[in-house]
């Protein structure tokens, strides 16, 4: 009965052999980082929307806050970064509607300008800008595409007749063609 497992066990073992596989490896690149946002940044871009919110506090006239909101496409301005020297400029210019419950929206016109050096945060998520009269402003990133940046900030926006009023606003930003 022993002689029955040998020729058994050599087959098995032979088959063993022969189903081995054979491992291959194959090295490849590592992939390719996305473009960092510095790398991005340099150039024009021209604003393609700004959405905005405020709120007008008349606490002190004994009325309540006014809400403040709206979108703007295509408002006048520009967006010029460089890297070396690492400088940002945003002018930026758009009409925003005050419904007031008079029946027609009275405006308050929007004209932003902002010059100074940035820097980027670790994380590609904001990016400060130190303005010229030594002003920090912090812009959030909410999009770093090559042709498309959409960043969000509070802007203490100077009005003649209501002081300081803090703008919220998401600017979208595209990137102009070199031609």
């Amino acid at each position: 009965m022993k002689n029955h497992y040998i020729p058994i066990l050599l087959t098995a073992l032979m088959l063993a052999g022969a189903c081995r596989k054979r491992v291959e490896y194959i090295y490849m690149d590592p992939p390719t980082p996305p473009r960092a946002l510095a790398d991005r940044l340099p150039g024009d871009w021209t604003p393609s929307f700004v959405t905005y919110s405020a709120q007008i506090d008349l606490g002190q006239q004994g009325l309540p806050p006014i809400n403040v909101s709206g979108i703007t496409e295509n408002p006048n301005g520009r967006l010029t970064v460089q890297k070396d020297p690492k400088t940002l400029t945003i002018q930026l210019q758009f009409t925003a509607s005050i419904d007031l419950g008079l029946g027609f929206p009275v405006p308050l016109p929007v004209n932003i300008n902002l010059t100074g050096t940035y820097d980027i945060s670790t994380d590609e998520k904001q990016i400060i800008l130190t303005q010229t009269n030594g002003e920090k402003l912090t812009l959030k990133v909410l999009t770093n595409e090559h042709n498309v940046q959409v960043w969000r900030t509070t802007y203490p926006f100077q009005t003649p007749l209501l002081g300081t009023l803090p703008i919220d606003m998401i600017i979208t930003f595209v990137k102009n063609q070199a031609k």
